[in-house]
């Protein structure tokens, strides 16, 4: 979007902000990472983490890989300061968006996920890996479904 792109001179975040909403609303995945982004950093609309959860999980649902590596960290970072329990989860989790993001050649992502893997066990990795298949197997549609032309 035009309106929060570093180049130009002025950046109107709040209009980005509505045109984003418009379209995440419509499912386009790079928007709703883009509105996700901003709620995490304030930018034109209200700081506001759990909503840009929302936007930023939805476009890794959709398999945006900058969405992806973006929930990955989160959950890496979520990993460092959890009970055992949820940093396991958080672990894994971790691991299945970096990896997915890194399969689309996402800047940072490989080196992301190999470190997050070696603070697991075979068997965590083991895990993370079938996570990430799962999700790449249930989400992948075939080309005589798609809507390109």
């Amino acid at each position: 979007m035009k309106f929060a792109s570093s180049e130009g001179a002025t950046q109107d975040y709040a209009q980005a902000a509505v045109w984003y909403l418009k379209a995440a609303d419509q499912s386009h995945a790079l928007a709703q990472f883009n509105l996700g982004v901003m709620y995490a950093r304030g930018q034109g609309v209200a700081k506001d983490d759990a909503k840009a959860d929302v936007w930023i999980c939805k476009a890794a649902h959709q398999g945006d890989a900058g969405a992806q590596y973006n929930l990955g960290m989160r959950h890496h970072r979520a990993s460092m300061g959890a009970l055992p329990i949820a940093a396991l989860e958080s672990k894994l989790e971790a691991y299945k968006w970096l990896h997915l993001a890194a399969i689309q050649g996402y800047k940072g992502s490989e080196s992301a996920f190999e470190c997050v893997a070696l603070t697991m066990s075979r068997e965590e990795v083991a895990d993370g890996e079938h996570r990430a298949v799962a999700f790449a197997a249930a989400n992948t549609k075939p080309h005589a479904d798609s809507d390109r032309g």
